[in-house]
């Protein structure tokens, strides 16, 4: 209910708070119409094109293209926060916290501002949060399906290799190594594939997003909305993480998970940084990051080691 009520204002693109148009909406609302047998309402696309996985399942409700999208990205979140309280769980993080954590993630700038205008970051952000549960329960199989799976909704599931990488890394588990690598390969074929053969409009040219644009850095570097979507959507969460890390200390470097979690921020900068230079920049990158972040503001692992004085 906190969810719904955190996401109504925005619902559907509504701009009675804020006079922002979301501007690859049109794209995704005719990816429905497409996949319902209808004359899109827009060119057919990439990057929207690759991320068909949440306008498909949309195009199955009897709703409006927006309010079906938007009634998808609603129910992966809340999915998202279901297996993230999972993870908590599973590392052992008191019941209190988690649900100070869940609360940080839904009373958020990116929650409030992306979730439910059409667009299909949702549907990444819950195979990344299912990725995590996977990986810390040991299920491997389901991890690489989760994440096959969650390149149909959006290339940006990649995100959770610099994290599974580090943690099997620092357990110094080679089987878990080249399961990844492997798993690696498997996205880059889908990845491939999806570029390639993906539903397309006539005139439309394949390969011309995520390239290098030096004039999008210029754009960005004078663009008010990089800049706000960036401080707003680092928030809070991104101040407690900050802080973690610099009176953590050296304990950090002891704690796996942590140091995994942290990889994987520096997974979410580095995508960050690079679409500043090649896009639009704006926070739903840094939004992709908040499980990480969340993951080591509470590791009780972290915590304990504080307390010791390790």
């Amino acid at each position: 209910m906190l969810l719904f009520l955190v996401c109504l204002p925005r619902f559907n693109g509504n701009q009675i708070l804020v006079q922002q148009e979301p501007y690859d909406a049109k794209y995704f609302k005719a990816y429905v119409e497409y996949f319902r047998g209808e004359a899109p309402s827009a060119p057919i696309r990439p990057a929207s094109n690759w991320r068909f996985l949440v306008p498909l399942i949309a195009s199955t409700l009897p709703f409006s293209p927006a309010t079906s999208i938007n009634l998808i990205n609603l129910i992966l979140i809340m999915g998202s926060l279901l297996f993230f309280y999972l993870t908590l769980e599973k590392i052992g993080v008191v019941e209190k916290n988690r649900w100070i954590a869940i609360s940080l993630f839904i009373f958020s700038f990116p929650t409030f501002y992306y979730s439910c205008i059409s667009y299909v970051d949702p549907g990444s952000i819950f195979f990344l949060s299912l990725g995590i549960f996977l990986w810390f329960k040991q299920k491997y199989l389901l991890f690489i399906i989760s994440i096959m799976v969650g390149l149909m909704a959006k290339e940006t599931i990649a995100l959770i290799f610099p994290f599974a990488l580090t943690h099997a890394l620092l357990n110094k588990n080679n089987k878990q190594v080249l399961l990844l690598v492997g798993a690696l390969l498997l996205y880059w074929l889908e990845y491939k594939i999806i570029r390639d053969f993906a539903p397309i409009s006539l005139g439309e040219t394949r390969d011309k997003f995520w390239s290098l644009n030096l004039n999008a850095a210029k754009v960005n570097l004078n663009r008010m909305h990089t800049w706000l979507s960036f401080i707003l959507s680092f928030g809070l969460i991104g101040i407690l993480f900050l802080y973690k890390l610099i009176f953590a200390g050296k304990n950090l470097t002891k704690n796996k998970t942590s140091m995994a979690a942290l990889a994987g921020f520096v997974g979410i900068l580095g995508l960050y940084a690079y679409s500043y230079i090649s896009t639009i920049a704006d926070g739903r990158i840094i939004w992709h990051g908040y499980f990480f972040m969340l993951l080591l503001i509470f590791d009780p692992n972290l915590e304990k080691q504080k307390i010791n004085g390790e």
